[in-house]
């Protein structure tokens, strides 16, 4: 997979980042409309260890370069003596610099779409593709699923004859459009575009190019079995990843991909009996579904059968499409349980607290009860801290009133970004008791660091989503799951299978 870094430059010194491009990345794309008006745009392409494309993004289509076709023009005749490998022209302003300015086999031509999806798209691209351009790249903007199957579909439709001639590639931007970042290289096409590095994208959706190869690097063509996770935000997902370890552990060609679903009506056609989604309309079976918040609730709803635990919890965090019915089950509940047996945790008798009450809240719930424990829940929303406990017979708590607590769950976003949570510096659990804290991030929660003063013992979300994960794997591939694999995909190099 020929793997495109864009350059977005941090500091006032760019030719010595351009030196360090990202693992993974094979083509490096010099936007000239980011590099500001001092720098010298020769010397990066000389300098460069990748080959290089220039690319001068106007603001209509999403960069701050200009719109005036006569400035444009300026602009590559110049540069059409740098000794870049291709030239990016957008088809809107640029198309009379074929082989006038720039000859055609040097040339991606371009189209982004920053309003959404046109209905023209398939003329569009089809027009472009008679330019007789290098490449063709077709981007429009997905702001629901919608729009996602679309540039799918448009991917499928150019998926033909001998892939190493390709010339399209199409992929969809904004944080909607994720999915077909991946899926456009399993569709034939012939570049993929990412990020240069954490929090420097070029465009709302890249991925790391270590994180695309770690995601689809597996597959040479089209999955067997598409999975994904489903939620919003999915971005910060780790499901993709610990997946996609397994099936190249296994040497399963499946993907994992994350769909973000923000409407409910989205998740219509996907949680359906097998062959019915619109996934299996594009060659892409869909094999089953992670689904996060906050559509855990939704998704049992949309189960035809579901494991009594999850009922229970009327919460599905795992969908499993079958001839004529869709399965659900909660394999949060697996997760939480197994962190809990780690720690030698005695349930039985106990007393525990359950902070939320949305779909995690109550598997949380559930997971405890079963294992023996007296639950209490405590939410910042005190009248659906009362129904979630009505419903599932657990006690009603204020957060400060867990002073005989022995086990805490944090099922609430509270404290996720490390910033402090005057509402969890209220816990008064004992020295030695164990808070599990269902979020994760990049770096240590408000509740990682207060259990650290306070001499409590933590478990964090990775470990939980591992766990959960496992049993998730086995459940929708029918394979033992490589765990160590899994873990290491996550960054818990410790854990054993």
């Amino acid at each position: 997979m020929e793997t495109v870094a864009t350059f977005v430059p941090a500091s006032a010194d760019p030719a010595e980042e351009l030196l360090r491009p990202p693992s993974g990345a094979t083509t490096i794309e010099l936007r000239a409309d980011l590099l500001g008006a001092d720098c010298d745009l020769a010397s990066l392409v000389a300098i460069a260890p990748r080959p290089v494309i220039v690319t001068l993004r106007s603001r209509s289509e999403g960069g701050q370069g200009p719109d005036d076709p006569t400035e444009r023009r300026r602009f590559f005749k110049r540069a059409a003596a740098l000794p870049a490998a291709l030239f990016d022209l957008e088809a809107a302003r640029d198309r009379d610099l074929i082989d006038a300015v720039i000859p055609r086999e040097r040339v991606i031509l371009s189209a982004h779409f920053t309003g959404g999806v046109p209905a023209d798209l398939e003329e569009r691209a089809a027009a472009m593709l008679t330019s007789g351009a290098r490449f063709v790249k077709v981007v429009p903007t997905a702001v629901r699923l919608a729009d996602v199957a679309t540039v799918l579909r448009l991917a499928q439709a150019l998926d033909r004859g001998n892939r190493k001639e390709r010339r399209a590639v199409v992929f969809a931007a904004g944080e909607v459009g994720r999915a077909t970042r991946l899926l456009g290289p399993l569709f034939g096409a012939p570049l993929a575009y990412a990020a240069w590095a954490p929090g420097r994208h070029g465009a709302a959706g890249q991925f790391l190019p270590d994180e695309l190869h770690a995601l689809v690097g597996h597959l040479a063509d089209r999955p067997r079995k598409l999975f994904a996770v489903l939620g919003s935000p999915v971005g910060p997902s780790l499901s993709p990843r610990m997946h996609a370890a397994a099936y190249r552990a296994l040497g399963l060609p499946n993907v994992f991909v994350p769909f973000e679903v923000r409407d409910v009506g989205e998740l219509d056609g996907l949680l359906v009996p097998t062959g019915e989604s619109w996934l299996d309309d594009l060659g892409l079976p869909a094999g089953g579904f992670a689904v996060t918040m906050p559509w855990k609730g939704e998704a049992a709803r949309r189960c035809t059968l579901v494991a009594p635990r999850a009922g229970r919890a009327e919460a599905v965090n795992t969908v499993l499409p079958r001839a004529d019915k869709v399965l659900g089950d909660c394999t949060d509940i697996d997760g939480i349980t197994r962190v809990l047996a780690e720690e030698d945790a005695e349930l039985a008798g106990a007393r525990a607290l359950v902070l939320g009450a949305g779909g995690a809240a109550r598997a949380a719930v559930v997971a405890l009860q079963l294992g023996g424990a007296e639950v209490a829940v405590a939410a910042r929303d005190e009248e659906k801290g009362r129904e979630t406990a009505r419903r599932l017979g657990a006690a009603v708590a204020d957060i400060g009133a867990s002073d005989r607590v022995s086990v805490v769950v944090n099922a609430t976003p509270a404290g996720a970004d490390g910033a402090s949570s005057p509402w969890l510096e209220r816990l008064r659990v004992p020295e030695g008791g164990i808070v599990v804290d269902l979020p994760y991030g990049g770096s240590p929660t408000f509740l990682e660091r207060l259990a650290g003063v306070r001499g409590w013992r933590y478990v964090g979300g990775r470990e939980v989503l591992l766990f959960q994960a496992v049993s998730q794997f086995a459940a929708m591939t029918g394979v033992a799951p490589p765990v160590r694999a899994m873990a290491a995909a996550i960054g818990l190099e410790e854990v054993g299978a």
